[in-house]
């Protein structure tokens, strides 16, 4: 290593481990006693902003294989015309719209008693059929996504596929022990 690259190198190295062992040393675990003294908390909400480009996704049994290439996540807006003038960008798999003070996440994750009166993880998705009925005539809420794959058997490929534009989801997921 050459003199002066040394000299910076090393302080810089470090100023590194200093500041991962103070971010380390300030985490602590809650354990499930400390956790269930928690009351009254609304979940989280989760709002995810994505653009990936995946190589290939395979699944191979006995010999044979499907494979998903060139999967694209994006909001798939490739010319301005698709998207109202929006440029190519990550997907946003939850809508903001301060002037109405609408916050749509992509996800809301809570702990919820069934029927039973078992405790149930909730996984809830946006209730866009619900908001773009309220909002009218001011326009549909869309969340712009895009997920698209070239499809393939073995190595000959057999078209591809497409997701876009969500307009109407609604759902919720529950999961719990047995």
């Amino acid at each position: 290593m050459s003199k002066p690259l040394r000299t910076i190198f090393l302080p810089l190295l470090c100023c590194t481990a200093l500041l991962a062992s103070s971010a380390e040393a300030a985490l602590q675990a809650l354990e499930d006693e400390s956790l269930s003294q928690i009351s009254g908390q609304a979940g989280i909400t989760i709002r995810l902003d994505l653009m990936a480009r995946i190589d290939e996704i395979r699944w191979q049994d006995d010999g044979g294989s499907l494979a998903l290439r060139n999967v694209k996540i994006d909001n798939g807006c490739l010319k301005p015309s698709d998207c109202d003038g929006y440029a190519l960008a990550p997907a946003q798999l939850g809508a903001s719209v301060p002037i109405l003070g609408l916050e749509v996440p992509t996800l809301e994750v809570d702990v919820v008693k069934g029927s039973n009166g078992q405790s149930q993880l909730q996984l809830k998705l946006p209730n866009l059929t619900a908001i773009n009925q309220q909002l009218g005539p001011l326009g549909k809420l869309v969340i712009r996504a895009r997920v698209a794959s070239d499809v393939y058997i073995g190595n000959s490929s057999i078209g591809n596929v497409a997701l876009r534009d969500l307009r109407d989801i609604n759902g919720t997921i529950k999961v719990w022990g047995h």
